[in-house]
């Protein structure tokens, strides 16, 4: 029995967001590991966000997918947390400027979807996401957003203002009334071995830091390479040590 005046653990430790992103008919199988090796660790899908790309690069919605579909849904009747991520996904063209190029191929490596459209362009693409949410009877996917690659366009950060997401997550963390939480963010890079050795190696010296609010992102590329998805076992073992693992809804305080 929890003493009178005192807060649920939960209230007082902090907490580890695991966010699986990417989530589309073309990323099935991996997500469905990456939910699997969350649940093995000890992390159910109460606790677990989903980000959801309702046309990944223009070739199926979700909704003409029943697997997928089916999938999601079960999750969000579990209590999942299901997010709207972007439309395609991808970016269009090439940035020219040099510091938006090192963003946008660099880091994004073209799929920053909303990272060089302006205000107009990007509210049609929500527009459509929603849409196309609502044709797949994931409707709960669209509380909150977080776009592609974490990029945003200053037109495009203005129509997400706009489009009624209850908040919106950019690199530098989680936007809610005003407010930036859970700051620290954890995640690995899987598309070349080295990449995947350096950033597991980073990862892991996260992991050991002191618990502080973190967000835990795995990408479907994880979950194709086996060196990835054993260190991410390790480091999601390791940061469920002194934090309390969270779905974003309820972190931020709308979902029960």
């Amino acid at each position: 029995m929890i003493p009178a005046g005192a807060r649920p653990v939960e209230a007082v430790r902090p907490a580890l967001l695991v966010s699986i992103h990417d989530v589309s008919p073309l990323t099935l199988g991996a997500c469905r590991r990456a939910v699997a090796l969350a649940h093995a660790a000890g992390v159910r899908p109460e606790a677990l966000t989903l980000l959801v790309i309702p046309r990944h690069e223009d070739r199926i919605a979700i909704h003409q997918h029943a697997p997928t579909r089916d999938w999601l849904r079960g999750l969000a009747r579990d209590g999942a947390t299901l997010v709207t991520h972007g439309l395609t996904h991808r970016m269009a063209g090439r940035h020219l400027d040099p510091w938006g190029a090192l963003w946008a191929h660099a880091f994004a490596r073209g799929q920053g979807e909303l990272f060089r459209v302006g205000a107009s362009e990007a509210a049609l693409r929500l527009d459509l996401a929603r849409l196309l949410l609502e044709r797949a009877g994931l409707e709960d996917a669209l509380r909150g957003f977080v776009p592609p690659a974490w990029l945003l366009s200053r037109g495009a950060r203005d129509a997400v203002l706009r489009a009624g997401f209850a908040w919106y997550e950019d690199l530098g963390g989680i936007r809610l009334g005003g407010a930036v939480r859970a700051r620290r963010v954890v995640g690995l890079g899987s598309l070349t071995a080295w990449e995947a050795w350096a950033t597991a190696r980073v990862a892991a010296w996260q992991a050991g830091r002191p618990p502080a609010d973190t967000r835990l992102v795995i990408h479907p590329a994880d979950m194709e390479r086996p060196a990835s998805e054993l260190a991410l076992a390790r480091v999601l073992r390791r940061l469920l040590d002194g934090r309390s693992a969270r779905s974003y809804g309820r972190y931020l305080g709308l979902s029960s």
